[in-house]
């Protein structure tokens, strides 16, 4: 069983990051670059919680639905499944304002909607920065395209962002989160 926090904390806690993800093959890069962050954030929590346990393990759902009440930042990362998004959902939304941050990336499409970071919103109405992404993004039918004609975009969308202002620069971050956390080194994360 994954063990969520990922080490000792200091005794009060001031900052909770939550990653919810399908299974804890990041643990140990995320554990690293977490004890690398204490020494400039005193107080900070990091928590990676495993869907795959869920079935077999109900307290492990327990304990990410409180972590999901008190986080300041939530990741949510690689949940397609109905059992893993179900119940979680509606807990995710009662706390997306709440929250410093909420980013979805690589998941199911009601999980990507909930990404809120700085001036990015994946619900607001189409603005200049989401309408560009739907049309960066192509068609929905299935495609052709290689999954690394794909990486290749992923990669190439992050620098042509950067000359655009406004609110493009926080779309600019949130692919940038998505390419760091497919890398999923020390540095990465």
């Amino acid at each position: 069983m994954l063990d969520n926090r990922l080490d000792k904390v200091s005794d009060k806690i001031s900052y909770r990051i939550s990653i919810i993800t399908l299974d804890s093959h990041n643990a140990m890069p995320c554990k690293r670059a977490w004890s690398n962050l204490l020494e400039d954030f005193d107080g900070l929590e990091v928590s990676i919680f495993a869907a795959a346990e869920w079935g077999e393990n109900p307290s492990a759902l327990a304990e990410t639905k409180a972590a999901i009440d008190k986080s300041d930042i939530i990741i949510v990362n690689l949940l397609f499944l109905e059992d893993h998004i179900k119940p979680i959902l509606p807990l995710l939304k009662a706390r997306r304002e709440k929250c410093d941050a909420m980013i979805g990336v690589v998941c199911d499409a009601d999980l990507v909607k909930l990404t809120r970071m700085g001036s990015l919103d994946m619900q607001a109405p189409e603005s200049g920065a989401v309408a560009l992404l739907k049309k960066l993004r192509g068609s929905s039918k299935p495609s052709s395209e290689t999954g690394e004609k794909k990486m290749r975009m992923l990669r190439r969308l992050p620098k042509i962002l950067k000359y655009i202002p406004g609110k493009a620069q926080d779309l600019r971050a949130w692919f940038l989160v998505m390419q760091y956390w497919l890398g999923g080194t020390d540095e990465n994360i």
